[in-house]
């Protein structure tokens, strides 16, 4: 009963960050869904071809597509018979070149999603470009006027003024690492400072010296491992929900297990001080060999 209550400031620490970490699992897995999902948007626009002036009436239609597998937002939008996501025009097309009018227009933005803005660095308008035979753009005034066109004036709409609710809950990404970092360290931090050594416990006994040397090699080698890896798994592939969230949290999981180890040493459970370390690495090799597996089937 005693040893038990040893464990239970060290206990604590981890329940609190286990929780911290699952909570922000959860609040990086919501996904919103916008409350107008669907709108027209009429536009002009006159240009000057070959010294005839000609104006472009037409309405672009977006329409937002939920998937829930998905996190992030998806619009469609398109241009009367244009297909989907099509938004140019093309002029004039000759052996020695053609000239495209973009729009420039972008469905989440006009559906006033507040997580898309093409345009703090420009104007939102329409522009005209000119492609040689060797696919080189050129948009400046010199070039359009030599091939006897330019952009006359345009009339565009505005954003909508749009809101986001809850619609699912889906498997995060990479985004969960650093706050999970971040709560396995304050966790780490405070069983340094408040878990006390406890009064038996003898610094030189050898497996305690076995322990601390690991606990500086899972920390100096292995954690920066598996942060590279949990930084660079979305360009690796994917292996599964499940299994790239586990990888994606293995940063914070390798700190927690050091943690456990440092506050089981210093209440006398050597043996599982030593042992409880090598949880994040054993949960790795797993998933390899699973990975593996899947590969070859």
């Amino acid at each position: 009963m005693m040893r038990s209550k040893r464990l239970f400031l060290p206990t604590i620490i981890l329940i609190a960050a286990l929780v911290m970490t699952m909570v922000s699992v959860l609040i990086a897995g919501i996904a919103l869904k916008p409350e107008i999902t669907e709108s027209e948007f009429p536009f002009s626009i006159t240009y000057e071809l070959d010294g005839e002036t000609i104006t472009i009436n037409d309405v672009y239609k977006v329409r937002y597509e939920e998937d829930k597998t998905y996190k992030h937002r998806m619009y469609v939008g398109e241009i009367c018979d244009k297909e989907e996501d099509n938004t140019y025009y093309t002029l004039k097309k000759e052996e020695t070149g053609r000239i495209e009018l973009w729009t420039h227009f972008y469905a989440d933005y006009l559906m006033g999603d507040p997580e898309y803005d093409y345009f703090d660095d420009e104007a939102f308008e329409p522009r005209i470009y000119y492609y040689d035979v060797n696919e080189t753009e050129f948009h400046d005034e010199e070039t359009l006027l030599k091939h006897g066109v330019k952009l006359v004036s345009f009339e565009y709409p505005e954003p909508i003024e749009n809101s986001l609710s809850f619609s699912h809950f889906v498997f995060p990404e990479s985004e969960v690492s650093f706050p999970s970092i971040i709560i396995a360290f304050l966790a780490w931090l405070a069983t340094l400072i408040f878990v006390k050594k406890d009064n038996e416990y003898i610094r030189r006994k050898p497996i305690n010296i076995v322990t601390i040397v690991f606990n500086f090699i899972v920390g100096l080698v292995v954690l920066p491992i598996f942060t590279i890896f949990a930084g660079l798994l979305s360009a690796l592939g994917d292996i599964g929900d499940f299994m790239n969230l586990v990888l994606y949290l293995l940063p914070a999981l390798t700190i927690l297990s050091i943690t456990a180890s440092i506050g089981l040493r210093r209440k006398l459970y050597a043996k599982s001080a030593l042992i409880v370390q090598f949880i994040a690495p054993a949960i790795f090799a797993v998933i390899l060999i699973i990975s593996s597996c899947l590969e070859l089937m």
